[in-house]
């Protein structure tokens, strides 16, 4: 369990100025980059998933395998142990995330050193402070759009099946 302490803080900033491009897999690709850098997370070679700027490189299987990964890596298993929301500004400044170096927080937060995923393990590298719109414009969005697109796809299979199977006499 993480304790943070908005008042007295002394912690180094680790992240960068980034720019993702506006599409939904794209956040989903800067969300999972995120994770993955947050937390050591380097399942089947993720890298592909992490580079948003090529998103529209991805196949068909490699975007079910981003959204897997990025349910996977639920925020709600995240927040208030290796993320924090930052509503006033106080650590993120003027964007809507900022990443902090866990070795230079020990003043500042009682930060988890490892926490489970997947059943397994892994090791917390850094800890990420975000505002509200962060989470929604990365994840919730991007995720709920993607959900819809699998279940309508899912949906159509299951019709041209069913098609399939009739016959008429």
């Amino acid at each position: 369990m993480a304790f943070f302490h908005l008042n007295t803080y002394d912690i180094s900033r680790s992240s960068q100025q980034v720019k993702v491009p506006d599409n939904g897999i794209a956040k989903l690709m800067y969300y999972l980059d995120c994770m993955c850098t947050l937390i050591e997370y380097d399942e089947s070679n993720l890298n592909r998933l992490r580079d948003y700027k090529n998103y529209d490189d991805l196949t068909d299987i490699e975007i079910r395998l981003l959204y897997v990964s990025c349910v996977t890596l639920d925020p709600d298993d995240f927040i208030d142990k290796i993320m924090f929301e930052d509503r006033n500004g106080n650590l993120c400044g003027s964007s809507l995330n900022r990443m902090y170096d866990l070795g230079e927080i020990q003043r500042s937060l009682m930060v988890v050193n490892s926490i489970a995923v997947a059943g397994r393990t892994r090791r917390v590298k850094k800890i990420m402070a975000y505002r509200p719109q962060w989470l929604s414009r990365f994840y919730t969005q991007p995720i709920a759009q993607l959900t819809a697109i699998f279940q309508r796809e899912r949906q159509q299979q299951a019709v041209r099946e069913l098609l399939n199977t009739c016959t008429i006499s």
